[in-house]
């Protein structure tokens, strides 16, 4: 039987509404100060190549989704 996304939260201690790595990474970047003036220098005309690039520089991944 295969483990559910809460029964794996259960398992490993943490409350289902716990923030998990993923909000912990937001919080952490949302508070850098280099990250934040990097991004603010993106405006809204950047392109595809910068946006990639600041992502790779900071380790960012966005995983397709399903449906």
């Amino acid at each position: 039987m295969p483990i559910t996304p809460k029964g794996r939260a259960r398992r490993a201690g943490h409350a289902p509404d716990t923030p998990g790595r993923a909000e912990f990474a937001a919080a952490f970047l949302q508070r850098n100060r280099q990250y934040r003036a990097e991004r603010a220098r993106l405006n809204s005309n950047a392109t595809a190549h910068e946006r990639t690039a600041l992502a790779r520089r900071w380790g960012l991944s966005f995983r397709l989704s399903a449906g």
